[in-house]
């Protein structure tokens, strides 16, 4: 036991004599570079709801709206906003939320439109109040030229990172070399949440503004890890 315990207290001794020479590595400064861009959408994507509807007539009976002539009053309404038909699409057709309530069957559709501007928005959202919609939402906000967008951000962030080391490389008297380890920590989306937007195209349909949607923020961050050397 005791030759066991000399061993062992060799190869821990040995072991420490290593580390010198592996510490004769160059310095290395470990960095996170992080950007923020702004960017106004032109792409503005609106989900329209319309669902039929009973209609009262003048001798106290009710017909049916059917989905086909709801839908005609919405294309007016879009064609108004200058939005042409191949910027629309069906997304949903259908309808199950009477099935537990009456016998009667209620169509029900959903159509996606893209919009190339918030005028195009705030004209939707004053027409819009028709009978038969039950949804209006902007499902989603873009850009055309997001790939640019998108290596602006991610250049800013790798300037970011190197301007921190240099700052840090300074204060230790070292100066960079070149980097070592690039890794890109990815993108983070800062869309308006759903409930927002539905808040905005209400506030618009009254008369009231959507500023704090005129604006798609991404956040971009990299780790750069940088190789240094002694400063003269």
């Amino acid at each position: 036991m005791k030759r066991n315990k000399i061993l062992f207290g060799t190869i821990a001794a040995f072991a420490l004599c290593l580390l010198p020479a592996q510490a004769g590595q160059p310095p290395m400064i470990e960095v996170t570079g992080t950007s923020s861009i702004s960017i106004v959408p032109d792409l503005i994507t609106v989900t329209i709801g319309m669902e039929e509807y009973y209609r009262r007539k003048g001798d106290g009976d009710s017909v049916v709206v059917k989905l086909s002539e709801i839908e005609k009053q919405v294309r007016k309404v879009l064609a108004s906003a200058k939005v042409p038909d191949s910027l629309t699409r069906v997304s949903d057709i259908g309808n199950l939320s009477y099935r537990t309530l009456s016998s009667n069957f209620l169509m029900a559709k959903k159509i996606d439109v893209v919009l190339t501007g918030f005028r195009q928005l705030e004209i939707l959202s004053e027409k819009m109040g028709l009978e038969g919609i039950n949804s209006f939402q902007i499902s989603s906000l873009n850009n055309s030229d997001m790939a640019r967008y998108n290596r602006q951000g991610l250049k800013e962030a790798l300037d970011a990172a190197r301007s921190k080391a240099e700052f840090i490389a300074g204060n230790e008297n070292l100066k960079i070399v070149m980097p070592y380890e690039i890794v890109e920590n990815g993108m983070d989306y800062y869309d308006p949440p759903r409930l927002m937007m539905k808040s905005a195209v209400f506030d618009a349909a009254n008369g009231g503004g959507m500023e704090s949607m005129r604006r798609i923020v991404r956040r971009y961050s990299v780790r750069v890890r940088y190789m240094a050397e002694k400063g003269e």
